[in-house]
Protein backbone atom coordinates (compact mmCIF):
# COMPACT_ATOMS: atom_id res chain seq x y z
CA UNK A 1 0.00 0.00 0.00
CA UNK A 2 2.91 2.51 1.17
CA UNK A 3 4.21 2.16 -3.03
CA UNK A 4 0.69 3.22 -4.22
CA UNK A 5 1.51 7.01 -2.17
CA UNK A 6 5.70 7.13 -2.60
CA UNK A 7 6.60 9.61 -4.83
CA UNK A 8 8.03 8.22 -8.33
CA UNK A 9 11.22 10.26 -7.39
CA UNK A 10 12.47 7.58 -4.70
CA UNK A 11 11.93 4.89 -7.56
CA UNK A 12 15.34 5.09 -8.51
CA UNK A 13 17.15 5.36 -5.38
CA UNK A 14 15.08 3.04 -3.73
CA UNK A 15 15.56 0.34 -7.26
CA UNK A 16 19.16 0.86 -6.34
CA UNK A 17 19.74 0.34 -2.79
CA UNK A 18 17.78 -3.17 -3.27
CA UNK A 19 19.68 -4.12 -6.04
CA UNK A 20 22.87 -3.34 -4.11
CA UNK A 21 21.12 -5.18 -0.85
CA UNK A 22 20.59 -8.16 -2.83
CA UNK A 23 24.01 -8.45 -4.78
CA UNK A 24 25.38 -8.01 -1.17
CA UNK A 25 23.32 -11.33 0.20
CA UNK A 26 24.22 -13.06 -2.62
CA UNK A 27 28.03 -12.47 -2.80
CA UNK A 28 28.50 -12.92 0.77
CA UNK A 29 26.50 -16.12 0.65
CA UNK A 30 28.14 -17.06 -1.86
CA UNK A 31 31.53 -16.33 -0.48
CA UNK A 32 30.31 -18.32 2.76
CA UNK A 33 29.06 -21.39 0.59
CA UNK A 34 32.78 -21.75 -1.23
CA UNK A 35 34.83 -21.19 2.68
CA UNK A 36 32.62 -24.46 3.23
CA UNK A 37 33.21 -26.26 0.41
CA UNK A 38 37.01 -25.74 1.16
CA UNK A 39 36.94 -27.46 3.85
CA UNK A 40 38.85 -30.89 3.71
CA UNK A 41 39.22 -30.29 0.25
CA UNK A 42 42.65 -29.49 -0.24
CA UNK A 43 42.88 -30.44 -3.96
CA UNK A 44 39.92 -26.84 -4.64
CA UNK A 45 41.30 -24.86 -1.92
CA UNK A 46 43.39 -22.73 -4.72
CA UNK A 47 40.47 -22.68 -7.07
CA UNK A 48 37.95 -21.77 -4.28
CA UNK A 49 39.78 -19.24 -2.33
CA UNK A 50 40.26 -17.35 -5.74
CA UNK A 51 36.55 -17.73 -6.54
CA UNK A 52 35.74 -16.47 -3.14
CA UNK A 53 38.11 -13.64 -3.52
CA UNK A 54 36.79 -12.65 -6.69
CA UNK A 55 33.41 -12.70 -5.59
CA UNK A 56 34.52 -10.23 -2.97
CA UNK A 57 35.80 -7.86 -5.17
CA UNK A 58 33.82 -8.26 -7.91
CA UNK A 59 30.28 -8.52 -5.85
CA UNK A 60 30.52 -7.34 -2.21
CA UNK A 61 32.09 -4.65 -2.42
CA UNK A 62 30.29 -2.62 -5.57
CA UNK A 63 26.96 -4.13 -4.00
CA UNK A 64 28.11 -2.19 -0.71
CA UNK A 65 28.70 0.68 -1.95
CA UNK A 66 25.25 0.50 -4.48
CA UNK A 67 23.28 -0.42 -0.98
CA UNK A 68 24.67 2.20 1.22
CA UNK A 69 24.80 4.79 -1.57
CA UNK A 70 21.32 4.24 -2.25
CA UNK A 71 20.11 3.85 1.10
CA UNK A 72 21.50 7.44 2.06
CA UNK A 73 19.97 8.75 -1.25
CA UNK A 74 16.70 6.97 0.05
CA UNK A 75 16.87 8.25 3.37
CA UNK A 76 17.26 11.79 2.37
CA UNK A 77 14.37 12.15 0.24
CA UNK A 78 12.30 10.26 2.31
CA UNK A 79 12.97 11.77 5.69
CA UNK A 80 14.37 15.19 5.07
CA UNK A 81 16.19 17.86 7.74
CA UNK A 82 16.61 14.99 9.80
CA UNK A 83 13.49 13.98 10.60
CA UNK A 84 13.00 10.81 13.12
CA UNK A 85 13.69 7.41 11.20
CA UNK A 86 11.42 4.92 12.25
CA UNK A 87 12.97 1.58 13.32
CA UNK A 88 13.56 -0.16 10.64
CA UNK A 89 15.30 2.17 8.33
CA UNK A 90 17.57 2.11 11.84
CA UNK A 91 18.17 -1.51 11.72
CA UNK A 92 18.97 -1.08 8.00
CA UNK A 93 21.86 1.32 9.30
CA UNK A 94 22.92 -0.63 12.32
CA UNK A 95 23.44 -3.74 9.87
CA UNK A 96 25.30 -1.95 7.12
CA UNK A 97 27.53 1.12 9.28
CA UNK A 98 29.31 -1.42 11.90
CA UNK A 99 29.10 -4.17 8.60
CA UNK A 100 31.90 -2.26 6.78
CA UNK A 101 34.50 -2.94 9.23
CA UNK A 102 33.21 -7.29 8.86
CA UNK A 103 33.75 -6.90 5.17
CA UNK A 104 36.93 -5.28 5.30
CA UNK A 105 38.21 -8.25 8.12
CA UNK A 106 36.28 -10.22 5.59
CA UNK A 107 38.17 -9.01 2.68
CA UNK A 108 41.35 -9.31 4.30
CA UNK A 109 40.69 -12.94 5.29
CA UNK A 110 39.81 -13.80 1.97
CA UNK A 111 42.74 -12.51 0.18
CA UNK A 112 45.33 -14.16 3.05
CA UNK A 113 43.15 -17.47 2.57
CA UNK A 114 44.28 -16.99 -1.09
CA UNK A 115 47.87 -16.35 -0.63
CA UNK A 116 48.42 -19.35 1.52
CA UNK A 117 46.02 -21.81 -0.12
CA UNK A 118 43.90 -24.36 1.98
CA UNK A 119 45.73 -24.40 5.34
CA UNK A 120 45.44 -21.82 8.18
CA UNK A 121 42.93 -20.22 10.31
CA UNK A 122 41.78 -17.62 7.28
CA UNK A 123 39.90 -20.69 5.66
CA UNK A 124 38.28 -21.39 8.88
CA UNK A 125 37.11 -17.81 9.24
CA UNK A 126 36.64 -16.42 6.47
CA UNK A 127 32.91 -18.86 6.10
CA UNK A 128 32.05 -18.63 9.57
CA UNK A 129 32.30 -14.43 9.06
CA UNK A 130 30.41 -14.35 5.79
CA UNK A 131 27.57 -16.84 7.49
CA UNK A 132 27.12 -14.14 10.33
CA UNK A 133 26.75 -10.90 7.84
CA UNK A 134 24.46 -13.09 6.18
CA UNK A 135 22.12 -13.74 8.67
CA UNK A 136 22.86 -10.09 9.99
CA UNK A 137 21.53 -9.20 6.76
CA UNK A 138 18.64 -11.55 6.48
CA UNK A 139 17.42 -9.55 9.66
CA UNK A 140 17.92 -6.10 7.86
CA UNK A 141 15.87 -7.49 4.42
CA UNK A 142 12.80 -8.65 7.21
CA UNK A 143 13.03 -5.59 9.09
CA UNK A 144 13.12 -3.44 5.68
CA UNK A 145 10.59 -5.25 3.75
CA UNK A 146 8.19 -6.51 6.49
CA UNK A 147 8.21 -2.72 8.54
CA UNK A 148 7.45 -4.43 11.83
CA UNK A 149 6.13 -2.52 14.38
CA UNK A 150 4.62 0.52 11.86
Amino acid sequence: MLAIIRPDSWNLPLFLHVLGAIIVFGSTATVAILGFASQGRAEHAALLSRAALRTFLFGIVPGFILMRAGAQWIADKEFPDGAKTPGWVDVGFLVSEPGIVLLIILGVLTWMWKRRGAGGRAARFVPLLASLYVIALGIAIFAMSGKPGS
